[in-house]
Order: structure tokens, then C-alpha cells, then sequence
């Protein structure tokens, strides 16, 4: 239950700093929870007791990742 909790603000802290100054922030921040969640469980449910802790760190990866990516369609280029 704590992971899922980790993951909701692992995503969200990272899309929100992704997509600061930008006018596409809440596609940007549900990117970054998708980002987060998808790999953060994946990794969760199939791993050892042991390296739970490194289902946070692919969260964390999948939040940047795909934070960006929504970055890079959402948020309208400058001129």
C-alpha cells in the first residue's frame, strides 16, 4: 500500500517540475503517474521482498521518461 502511495507522488512530483512553466502542466503530471505506476508495479509484483526498494527507482525512471515525452506533445513549442 505505501508503494502505491510512493508511486502517486514520485509521478506527480516529477510531472509538475517537468512541466513547470508550460501551459500543458495536468497532461504533463498524468503522464508522469502513468509513468510512474505502470513500470513502478510491474516491477513490484514481480520481484523479491528484497529489491522492492528498486521498483522505486524504475518509477522514478518511467516518471521522467514519459513526463518528458508529454512534454514534447503537449506543451505548445515557442515561437
Amino acid at each position: 500500500m505505501l508503494h502505491i502511495i510512493a508511486f502517486a507522488a514520485i509521478g506527480i512530483v516529477v510531472g509538475y517540475f517537468i512541466g513547470q512553466n508550460t501551459k500543458g502542466l495536468v497532461p504533463i503530471i498524468i503522464a508522469g503517474l502513468v509513468g510512474a505506476f505502470v513500470p513502478g508495479l510491474l516491477i513490484h509484483t514481480s520481484t523479491s521482498a528484497a529489491s522492492k526498494y528498486g521498483s522505486l527507482v524504475v518509477a522514478i525512471i518511467g516518471a521522467l521518461v514519459l513526463s518528458y515525452l508529454g512534454k514534447m506533445i503537449f506543451a505548445p513549442k515557442k515561437a
